[in-house]
């Protein structure tokens, strides 16, 4: 709606020095810029009066500038090396810091190995041991089913 509109504000003015009422109402645009640049072409172009070529043309040539602007290479760089450092914090934390409460450590060998080469002393934090269950226990937990003989 406002794209025909300005184009045909633009058409109907007849000297450089006439500004259509939808460029002079936009208070970030000067009037006298625009009266001293004009545009060499109207904008948007009336497709109706284009041929399919011209169409198809101007269409793949806007949608490549578009793709273009949109691409943002900065912002994708600095979201990509966000990403890496924080994966790379949680691994480094996880195999090196992360203290898991009742599990086993996994990375026990290497932490130790890596720490003294080091030279620090390693000694994995005390852990309460599991307790081991004994059968009648097991069974009252399982419902009271007597454990299988073989």
């Amino acid at each position: 709606m406002f794209r025909t509109a300005i184009r045909q504000a633009a058409q109907k003015t007849s000297s450089k020095s006439e500004l259509p009422q939808a460029f002079v109402k936009l208070p970030h645009i000067s009037p006298a810029l625009l009266s001293q640049y004009p545009a060499k072409k109207t904008w948007p172009p009336d497709f109706k009066a284009m041929s399919p070529q011209e169409q198809l043309r101007y269409e793949k040539r806007y949608k490549r500038k578009i793709h273009h602007i949109a691409q943002r290479p900065k912002w994708n760089k600095m979201v990509q090396l966000a990403q890496l450092g924080t994966i790379s914090f949680v691994l480094i934390y996880c195999v090196f810091f992360a203290d898991w409460k009742d599990e086993r450590q996994p990375f026990y060998e290497f932490r130790e190995w890596f720490w003294n080469s080091l030279g620090f002393d390693y000694e994995a934090p005390n852990r309460p041991v599991p307790k081991i269950r004994s059968e009648e226990s097991q069974a009252s937990v399982q419902g009271g089913s007597r454990p299988r003989q073989m």
